[in-house]
């Protein structure tokens, strides 16, 4: 510290005061550019390695158990265990590995991402229970309680990042209370969400979570719970009932972009506006929007039906699915919509839903099926407008969330691409119901 001589000047003391100021002012600054850094450490997160334990939706240790109908859309592996069972009813939408060297490998695979997971350094600590939260990317850990809860929503929070990651570090256990979910926003994708678990996991009834499981011992699924990530469980048992799973994958993540002109008199489509296909592609690539959902043709939008919509004009041919012309899209069904043929009851000022629209006010599993004989490249789902998922799976389901929908008309469009190219868009309306009615009778 600089003090001056009792015999120095009133300027010199001016002199002193205007040096420690500034030094000061440059700690202060290296301060803040210390924790800047510290924190683009942390947005930018590498996300965690799986391996050859990337096609599993669930891998396991010991056992793999199933009641009811459950769907895994992905591989199914097991090592060293040998028993899995409840397949059927149960049902695999993808390849099974147990105790051999596929299982295996994916296992070695598992313990190297799993140390991976735990060995991040954290970037912020975990109350006991998460509900109501919202959390941007980072590693997060937990704190004086060694185990997790999750009771109500969990917000996670890409802020327009799709390459966002979150990590989390749970010491002991993590346990979803009843009707709990994870929801993901500003692009945040599941994929990219890692749930490292010292010990077991269990997923309370109809919890929608998403994000990778990877826990050392066990995974216990309840009742009608969905999950768009994966169950990996290094040595234990992965458990379910009448559950749905579906292998994240990572994708450029949007918004549904806007119609695409119709077919019309004259030498082409018209130009494309802002965010929609920019016309065909060449087979074996994709332009920059090239799965936007184009017009719907006749009937696409009918209450209730499974039938496909026609096809979009962005890609190669204008067919329709399963019109037999070349150049047809994809053909596509959509299942499992509810079958409750009411109008919604409004509430002053809701929007009136067409007439004939299905209602519900629960949740529902929508079943997807697509086939085409030049195989399937990508299918994308939206609900409103908001990417779902992206997939190149044929078969698959995902879980509707209806609690949290505004009262009154909604869409599920699907938006299929072939190997060659063409295109198909296939749309399936409800409506959310105002008061809580009879249980709808589902259909599918």
């Amino acid at each position: 510290m600089l003090v001056p001589h009792r015999s120095e000047s009133p300027s010199s003391w001016a002199l002193v005061f205007h040096r420690c100021t500034r030094r000061i002012i440059l700690a202060v600054g290296l301060a803040s550019l210390l924790t800047l850094a510290f924190a683009g450490t942390a947005m930018a997160q590498a996300p965690v390695g799986l391996g050859t334990a990337e096609p599993f939706a669930v891998l396991a240790g010991s056992t793999i158990t199933n009641t009811g109908p459950s769907v895994i859309n992905g591989d199914l592996g097991l090592d060293p265990g040998t028993e899995v069972t409840g397949f059927p009813p149960g049902t695999v939408n993808g390849a099974r590995h147990v105790n051999n060297a596929v299982a295996r490998q994916a296992k070695v695979d598992l313990v190297t991402a799993y140390n991976d997971a735990a060995g991040r350094p954290f970037t912020a600590t975990l109350p006991p229970d998460v509900g109501g939260r919202i959390l941007t990317p980072g590693v997060y850990r937990t704190g004086s309680v060694p185990s997790l809860g999750l009771t109500g929503p969990l917000t996670l929070d890409a802020q327009g990042n799709p390459n966002a990651v979150f990590i989390f570090q749970i010491e002991s256990t993590l346990t979803t209370a009843t009707d709990s979910r994870v929801n993901l926003i500003n692009g945040a994708q599941a994929c990219n969400v890692f749930w490292q678990v010292g010990s077991s996991a269990t997923l309370g009834t109809r919890t929608a979570f998403k994000g990778n499981i990877l826990a050392l011992t066990s995974i216990s699924v309840n009742d009608a719970v969905t999950v768009d990530g994966r169950l990996l469980a290094r040595n234990g048992a992965v458990t379910l009932i009448n559950d749905t799973v579906t292998r994240a994958r990572c994708a450029a993540a949007g918004p549904e972009p806007g119609p695409s002109p119709g077919p019309g008199p004259g030498p082409g489509p018209g130009p494309t506006p802002p965010g929609t296909e920019p016309g065909p592609t060449p087979p074996g690539g994709d332009g920059p929007g090239a799965d936007g959902p184009g017009a719907d043709g006749p009937g696409g939008d009918g209450p209730g039906s499974d039938g496909p919509g026609t096809g979009g004009t962005g890609g190669p041919g204008s067919g329709g699915p399963g019109s037999g012309a070349p150049g047809a899209g994809p053909l596509v069904k959509i299942l499992g919509l509810p079958g409750l043929r009411q109008p919604p009851v409004r509430r002053p000022g809701a929007r009136r839903a067409p007439a004939g629209t299905v209602c519900t006010t629960r949740d529902f599993t929508a079943r997807i099926r697509v086939r085409d004989s030049d195989g399937i490249r990508r299918v994308r789902v939206f609900l409103d407008g908001k990417l779902l998922k992206g997939t190149t799976l044929r078969r698959f389901s995902l879980r509707v969330t209806v609690r949290g929908l505004r009262v009154g008309p909604h869409r599920i469009r699907v938006v299929a691409r072939d190997r060659e190219g063409n295109r198909s868009v296939t749309t399936r309306r409800f409506g959310r119901c105002a008061f809580a009615l009879p249980a709808p009778r589902f259909t599918g």
